[in-house]
């Protein structure tokens, strides 16, 4: 089987996936990296495969399909490469005392490579509570077994990320199970007892049962199980479940601490039971103190929201996070990159909210369960209003029911685009109204206000004549807008090209930095920038970082902009622009008007590959008047 390195793969299925060549800049900026790298890859691809499978033109590059569709017949599939320090991870996991002697017989390695890799995976072990020493040619893995697990479910919940090669990175960690299989007992032992259950607990309630049947002959400690009081229907499913279990992996026997460690993970999933006796006081309180947080956060946001399903549903789902979290090794919440990226201002309420609540009550919030608060928050909560919507003021003669018919009809068709403010019988009366434009059923002309005359019971041309009308208007309120918020929120003088950095804390030093420098923002923003970037990173689609305070601290709304000349490693990404935001409680509203298109430019692929060639103040300027006001 050929095996390619991750990128590799997924430069190969960028390209056969379309019908045309594509640009070597426009590639680079979709995997992240430079142009002479992605010229490595190629040639790396081509000389592993023996063949041509990558063409290089003067249009660019594009896939050779009959080679390409060859090696495909040859490979059941692209397997991606495991590095060095995985295969030795992997190994120390099923076999925590060994020697390096050992790992050099087993996984075909010398000695000077294990060495390095031990060091390096050295502080990954520890950031889950493992702790690996090397004496002399002895290596001991320690820890609990519940941090084990905690550790390979973190590696399971990083494989999912995986674009392509998915399946074999999750079949690495979790070699001796079919999640398929599990997914499959899971439901029809749910369909036995009438139950159903939503996908993100389904998934997860599968990786966690996968993970405890791998590892089944390191058995877990025997208070790692959480008690719940469950009914005698609720206990019969679990029997049901664990003795399919046992028919679907026969050789891989739970221990007695198991079969109950998977009972409380059933249970907890599925909500079939409930913890101590004095829960109902415990859950009081939690109830209080998520009430304060979530006012401390609709206010801070401004959010419109509704109020009792909100605060009930966030208060339930906190309590099963505090009963149930630490007994679970994988989590994962498959809309957590959408909703970070599609709705990024819900998201920082989310991240607003964990970082309360982590406070307060001493929970660890992930990115996948600020996901979860994300979908609360937005399940109620309301649109703000839209200050960007044509106005209009409409004159109509009173004459029996003709307003209402008329009203109805505007609401039917423009609710979404405009909003009637007043409804008049003149155009003298309309002229003395605060509006965009005038829509009138008389042939009177308008003074002040561009005016669109209509019939009174509305006809296709009418349509037509307000559509065409309420786009022109929104342009130039657009344009208004923009020009207001690029003069009042860009600075000369924040805005940096070219340099080098060799990480996004590096990064953000030096922008905080020039945001200090430049009277922006009080000595605690810097503190602040990073403990929201602790929480969820701030890079979109894997090539641009929108980094930002927990807090709106700064004095007046400014953003920052860098351009680098190599991409910044930002943890998982190799970041191409940095946009650091400084937010004024004051402007937010504005700002929230200003960003959004402005985000909106830079997920386009082509308009992002634009702007990163730019190198003056004034040549940013003027592509953002051109594509922000559009």
């Amino acid at each position: 089987m050929i095996r390619f390195s991750q990128r590799q793969a997924l430069l190969l299925q960028l390209l056969s996936e379309v019908d045309h060549s594509m640009k070597g800049t426009d590639l680079a900026g979709l995997l992240g990296v430079s142009t002479r790298t992605l010229r490595y890859d190629i040639a790396r691809i081509n000389g592993i495969s023996r063949e041509n499978i990558i063409e290089s033109t003067t249009n660019g590059y594009s896939v050779e399909r009959s080679v390409y569709a060859e090696v495909v017949a040859r490979n059941s599939e692209f397997s991606t490469q495991l590095e060095h320090h995985e295969r030795i991870l992997l190994y120390l996991l099923s076999t925590s005392d060994t020697t390096i002697y050992d790992v050099m017989r087993d996984c075909y390695l010398s000695e000077s490579v294990i060495k390095a890799s031990l060091k390096r995976l050295k502080p990954q072990f520890e950031d889950h509570s493992l702790h690996l020493s090397v004496k002399g040619s002895t290596i001991h893995l320690d820890g609990d077994e519940v941090h084990f697990r905690n550790f390979l479910g973190s590696l399971v919940n990083t494989a999912m990320d995986a674009v392509v090669g998915q399946n074999d990175r999750v079949a690495r960690y979790l070699p001796d199970v079919r999640l398929g299989d599990i997914e499959n007992l899971v439901v029809e032992t749910l369909r036995d007892h009438y139950l159903e259950i939503d996908d993100i607990r389904l998934s997860n309630m599968v990786v966690n049962i996968a993970i405890c049947v791998q590892r089944y002959n390191f058995p877990i400690e025997d208070d790692a199980a959480t008690d719940l009081v469950m009914s005698n229907q609720s206990e019969m499913l679990c029997d049901q479940f664990l003795v399919g279990l046992r028919k679907l992996y026969p050789d891989r026997p739970l221990s007695s601490a198991d079969d109950a460690y998977l009972r409380s993970i059933i249970g907890a999933t599925l909500g079939l039971g409930h913890g101590e006796p004095d829960h109902h006081s415990d859950s009081c309180d939690t109830c209080l103190t998520v009430s304060r947080c979530l006012d401390d956060t609709v206010e801070h946001f401004g959010l419109v929201i509704a109020k009792e399903e909100l605060y009930g549903s966030v208060s339930k789902h906190v309590e099963r996070l505090m009963a149930h979290a630490p007994s679970m090794p994988y989590f994962r919440n498959t809309l957590r990159e959408s909703l970070r990226s599609r709705s990024p201002f819900l998201y920082d309420a989310a991240v607003y909210l964990a970082d309360k609540l982590s406070r307060l009550l001493g929970i660890f919030f992930t990115d996948d369960e600020i996901g979860l608060l994300a979908v609360y928050i937005g399940l109620y909560s309301e649109p703000a209003p839209n200050p960007s919507l044509v106005t209009a003021v409409v004159v109509c003669p009173r004459y029996r029911a003709l307003r209402d018919l008329l009203l109805a009809g505007l609401v039917d068709h423009f609710a979404d685009r405009m909003r009637i403010v007043d409804i008049v019988s003149s155009v003298a009366e309309a002229d003395t109204c605060d509006c965009d434009i005038v829509l009138s059923t008389t042939e009177e002309p308008s003074h002040r206000h561009t005016c669109v005359p209509i019939s009174a019971l509305m006809s296709d041309l009418d349509l037509s004549a307000i559509d065409s009308e309420l786009l022109r208007a929104g342009e130039k309120k657009s344009r208004v807008a923009t020009a207001s918020a690029m003069k009042r929120f860009l600075d000369p003088t924040l805005f940096f090209t070219g340099g080098s950095f060799d990480s996004w804390r590096e990064t953000l030093d030096f922008m905080c930095e020039a945001m200090e420098r430049n009277g922006i923002v009080p000595d605690g923003f810097r503190e602040s920038v990073f403990l929201r970037e602790g929480y969820s990173s701030t890079v979109f689609f894997r090539r641009f970082a929108v980094p930002h305070a927990m807090d709106f601290l700064a004095y007046e709304t400014k953003i920052a902009i860098l351009i680098p000349s190599t991409p910044i490693d930002w943890e998982t990404s190799d970041v191409s622009l940095v946009l650091l935001l400084a937010i004024n409680e004051g402007d937010y509203d504005d700002f929230v008007r200003f960003y959004q298109p402005l985000i909106r430019v830079l997920y386009d692929q082509e308009l992002f590959t634009e702007l990163r060639s730019i190198s003056s103040y004034h040549e940013f300027m003027k592509f953002l008047d051109k594509q922000v006001s559009m």
